[in-house]
């Protein structure tokens, strides 16, 4: 199956290759990925979904199964501590046990003799109704000392009545009372676990006779519980009331120490459920905390299972989801890639009719079977080159008409060669006659005219155009004398920075003819350069006769059309399309002026330090 796929994707990457159409098999892949991802996507994502649910339902499931049978454990200690309870019953109301704990200490020691072999084998048939591993003391007060075990402790041979159970048992006055042993113990025999005690007493007189001690083994509790689902890598916990390890499989470690997990304040205040743990409380991965309380000794029995051991039938779902995703994407890789072959054959027709185009055959036409947006393209297509011929025709017409334009230009350059020869007359004529004010005219009206038609550069020094300003205004004052006075403040520094040609000469020029020229008294002209941190920034001020705030406003939003028919009512418009078209948004346009106070422009655009109007780095814009 991989070899077929192999063939279909490459074979036919070379095949289309020859004819010119790897463009369309590069398509070709990116549709069937782009069919894959659409159809694989949803169906993993589902798959996961659906995974995520029924793991969750059978880890929910397990779980009440586990705490089902937590519970029917628990009946069976709760008969345990019963029985327990009940044999201490028996013991307190066999009359032999009371005559003899009644009698005095100081007896003879054969009646101490045959009073102990009659309390053994009382204990001893009590003992034989079940198999449990428990010990029984009979504490008298007269000093007797009777128990069903190999030794009796010290803290039984003199007990202290206000210490632990025996204080409990006091407090009781007959009732049974329940106490924990709180201590390590070895490493293989763990001994007592709990104890069950009751303070004696003459039925008849209820005169105190002693206490009785049943202690159970760690071993008779564990018989108990290990009836509970105990999974691979699993524990349980048999818990009093304070925490403490009663009793734990598989593990007897921690029994007689608090449970040192950090679920344990959640089990303490809770009395029965499942919850579950990330994998760093317990060390190692998720697990589940299953509990209940027993109502009768308050005992809580635990059960810690990992999370892996509860869903492991849960694999088998999982494996399946695998399998059918895998299917489903085999079935997409082939519907994907039959879909891109039916939408990209077309495509690579046309592109083999493009190619034949590019090498000069003009003389193709697409056959556009479809009224989709394929067919519409090659009906664009075939429309497109029936206007290429029209187009190339149309330009060869052109180059004729060129050709004949360009002998009539060679012709008319004598006219600007005439004219500088024309003004240089002239300024020898002046000089001859020692008229300086035309022969300086003269030569500021020559250079601006060669400059202004120069065609190497359309940006210059800062110093070169403030030149010809000065050019012009030479020209401005010879027609107005003294009308206006001329200030230029260009700091030094600028004069080397580059400017887009004739930048402020339309600004100057209406500062002139719009300002200064229709006031009556005289006027001034002031143009300022500098440096404003990364930035260029060129001011234009009179003190006119201003502009209204309607004109202003106008020819800030780029409206004003000059009425005159003298005027054209480009010059601001121009500067300012100018400098969209080399600095996009980057620079700054102002203007403002006043009726009666003057009109003041200021331009700001990034510094330009090469002529191919390269941008200076500047720290303040990073």
């Amino acid at each position: 199956m991989a070899g077929i796929w192999f063939y279909w994707i490459y074979g036919d990457f070379y095949v289309n290759a020859l004819m010119g159409g790897v463009a369309e098999v590069e398509l070709k892949k990116r549709l069937i990925l782009l069919f894959l991802v659409v159809a694989v996507t949803p169906l993993a994502l589902l798959g996961a979904f659906s995974y995520y649910k029924s793991a969750e339902a059978i880890l929910d499931q397990v779980c009440r199964s586990i705490l089902e049978n937590l519970s029917q454990v628990n009946h069976s200690i709760n008969y345990f501590v019963k029985d327990i309870e009940q044999l201490s019953m028996y013991i307190y109301s066999n009359e032999d046990i009371q005559q003899v704990l009644s009698k005095p200490g100081d007896r003879s020691l054969a009646e101490k003799h045959s009073d102990r072999k009659q309390i053994n084998a009382i204990l001893e048939s009590f003992l034989g109704f079940k198999n449990w591993e428990i010990s029984i003391y009979l504490l008298g007060e007269n000093g007797d000392r009777y128990f069903t075990g190999e030794l009796l402790p010290n803290s039984y041979r003199d007990y202290n009545v206000h210490w632990g159970l025996f204080r409990k048992a006091d407090l009781a006055n007959g009732n049974v009372v329940w106490d924990t042993h709180y201590a390590m113990k070895k490493m293989d025999d763990f001994g007592v676990v709990l104890s069950s005690g009751r303070m004696l007493k003459n039925i008849e007189t209820n005169q105190p006779l002693g206490f009785l001690v049943i202690d159970i083994m760690e071993p008779a509790l564990a018989d108990k519980y290990n009836k509970a689902q105990l999974y691979p890598g699993g524990e349980v916990f048999l818990l009093d009331r304070n925490g403490y390890v009663v009793s734990s499989l598989p593990s007897k470690h921690q029994v007689g120490t608090k449970l040192d997990q950090p679920y344990i304040d959640q089990v303490l205040e809770g009395k029965k459920g499942f919850f579950r743990i990330p994998p760093g409380e317990r060390g190692g991965s998720s697990a589940m905390v299953t509990f209940d309380t027993s109502e009768m000794t308050g005992f809580k029995l635990v059960n810690v299972v990992p999370v892996s051991a509860l869903t492991k039938e849960g694999s088998s779902i999982r494996n399946l989801t695998l399998i059918i995703i895998a299917i489903c994407i085999l079935f997409a890789f082939w519907l994907a890639y039959f879909l891109s072959n039916n939408v990209t054959r077309p495509l690579r027709k046309l592109r083999f009719l493009m190619r034949l185009v590019e090498e000069g055959n003009m003389n193709v036409t697409f056959a556009a079977g479809s009224n989709d947006e394929i067919g519409q393209l090659g009906r664009s297509f075939n429309k497109m080159l029936a206007h290429i011929k029209q187009l190339i025709n149309e330009v060869y017409e052109k180059q004729l008409k060129l050709r004949e334009a360009e002998l009539k230009a060679i012709q008319a350059q004598f006219n600007p060669h005439f004219l500088y020869n024309a003004l240089d007359s002239i300024n020898w004529m002046a000089r001859i006659h020692k008229v300086h004010d035309i022969s300086k005219t003269v030569v500021s009206l020559g250079e601006l005219l060669r400059f202004s038609i120069r065609k190497d550069h359309e940006i210059i020094e800062v110093r070169e155009d403030i030149q010809q300003i000065k050019n012009y205004l030479v020209i401005q004052n010879m027609r107005y004398r003294d009308k206006f006075d001329v200030r230029i403040e260009i700091e030094p520094e600028i004069e080397g920075c580059y400017t887009l040609k004739l930048l402020l000469q339309p600004i100057v020029e209406n500062a002139i003819t719009h300002g200064l020229e229709m006031k009556e008294d005289k006027g001034s002209l002031v143009i300022t350069g500098k440096k404003n941190g990364g930035r260029l920034r060129f001011t234009v001020e009179d003190d006119g006769v201003g502009m209204s705030a309607d004109l202003v406003q106008a020819m800030r939003e780029n409206r004003y059309r000059s009425s005159a028919s003298d005027k054209t009512g480009i010059g601001l418009s121009n500067v300012r399309r100018r400098l969209e078209l080399y600095f996009s948004g980057n620079y700054e346009m102002e203007l403002d002026s006043r009726p009666g106070q003057g009109t003041r422009v200021r331009i700001e655009f990034p510094i330009l330090t090469e002529r191919e109007g390269r941008y200076a780095h500047n720290p303040d814009s990073g």
